[in-house]
């Protein structure tokens, strides 16, 4: 079906599904980004008023650095702007998009280094962006870790914050303290930001993970502190969650010697304790170079889950693995889709009992599609993947959140435009 215009939404379709034996029920998707606008990387949280907050990138506009281009192999320069909308109907129409960052292109931001939305309890909105900076002791160009907040309400974002310190103040030699960053919320007003600081970096190829904790909702952080040494993929996504009994978890991918495994670490007191880290990759995955993968984690009560993109498994793609007891234990990894050519970026989400994954595949083209499988027994088994009813194009980089209801929302890049679908099997 041909999407068609609607008051509040650049784009809006329907797709009417029926099963045999059961009602039609309507499955409905809705183009967040207008039609003008080039954006990528979205990412997606649901406020306790059922509310949709979507924030993304808008275009790279920085020019291509031949020097790093050389060297590395790709550029490492980025200018853009962050964008936010709400829906307040379920996801059938958004706000017009809010450019959340004051100075045109000073958002540094790519598919793997994007922003991060958590919606806490009480309805304030948090989000978490790497953002350009200029260094004051070296003069230097810089990464930073930035947040803006805004109360439920109001929605009136606060002016950016920076979370890390500042390059060299305490005695680090390199100057990218603030990207790949995860945000999540705590059930006592806690707000963790954690992201990758690579200025320990003295040729190696690892970074540490740094930290900062709110108690207050967001109004006052404390300074940012070490989590993990040297020992962290430095540009691979991190991932997190809270549990009911406040403690940090951490989805990551640590380096040990040749190999780039994923791991669940698990910290207490604020960060501040590090209580377990479980490998929960099977085959070990030897590269030298970064894989630039998210280890993707959901929680429900002792009930915990993840799914990755296993490079060193016959067939490699994702692969996903569990765990009844609050982590102390996790399952041998499964594939998830050992029929795909290439399967990847996987987003996980407990909706009620169910959990939902949802990943981007190729079959016999080579344009990448979305998929789900659903879950009932905690990730133990899943169902086989479903295409998700979307409009045509290249789909990528799924993000997934839970309505109340027990049906997902889904957020994504659809060539070069974010979309969004709410979706039940």
């Amino acid at each position: 079906m041909m999407p068609f215009r609607h008051p509040h939404a650049w784009a809006w379709g329907v797709f009417l599904l029926l099963a045999a034996g059961q009602t039609a029920h309507a499955v409905e998707w809705t183009a967040v980004s207008p039609p003008s606008m080039a954006a990528q990387s979205p990412d997606l949280a649901i406020g306790p008023d059922g509310s949709v907050n979507i924030v993304w990138l808008g275009e790279n506009t920085a020019p291509p650095n031949a020097a790093q281009i050389a060297a590395r192999g790709h550029s490492h320069d980025s200018s853009t702007n962050l964008y936010f909308a709400r829906s307040t109907d379920g996801g059938r129409s958004f706000s017009p998009p809010q450019q959340l960052n004051p100075g045109n292109g000073d958002v540094w931001g790519f598919s793997i280094s994007k922003p991060r939305i958590a919606v806490s309890q009480n309805g304030v909105v948090h989000i978490v962006y790497p953002g350009n900076a200029r260094n004051s002791t070296t003069g230097e160009s810089e990464t930073v870790a930035l947040y803006v907040r805004a109360t439920g309400d109001r929605l009136a974002f606060d002016t950016p914050r920076r979370l890390n310190i500042d390059a060299l103040s305490d005695g680090l030699t390199k100057d990218d303290g603030g990207s790949f960053a995860t945000i999540a919320t705590g059930p006592q007003r806690q707000v963790y930001v954690a992201w990758i600081d690579t200025r320990t970096m003295t040729g190696g190829e690892t970074a540490r993970a740094a930290l900062t904790v709110s108690s207050d909702d967001g109004k006052t952080f404390t300074p940012d502190f070490e989590i993990l040494p040297s020992m962290v993929c430095p540009c691979c996504q991190l991932t997190s969650a809270v549990d009911s009994r406040g403690r940090l978890i951490l989805g990551t991918r640590l380096v040990d010697g040749k190999f780039r495994d994923n791991e669940i670490v698990v910290f207490s007191d604020q960060g501040r304790h590090l209580d377990s880290r479980h490998r929960v990759a099977g085959a070990r995955w030897e590269l030298e170079g970064c894989p630039r993968k998210p280890t993707a984690i959901a929680i429900k009560g002792n009930k915990w889950a993840t799914a990755f993109y296993a490079g060193a498994e016959q067939p490699d793609g994702v692969y996903t693995a569990w765990s009844d007891d609050s982590g102390k234990s996790w399952s041998a990894p499964r594939a998830l889709h050992p029929a795909a050519k290439r399967s990847d970026a996987p987003a996980l989400a407990f909706a009620g009992r169910r959990l939902f994954v949802v990943w981007q595949a190729r079959l016999n083209t080579d344009d990448y599609r979305l998929f789900a499988s659903v879950s009932d027994d905690g990730g133990q088994t899943f169902s086989d993947p479903t295409m998700l009813p979307i409009p045509p194009g290249i789909a990528r980089l799924p993000a997934l959140a839970a309505h109340p209801d027990g049906s997902i929302q889904v957020a994504w890049q659809q060539d070069r435009s974010v979309m969004t679908l709410r979706w039940r099997p």
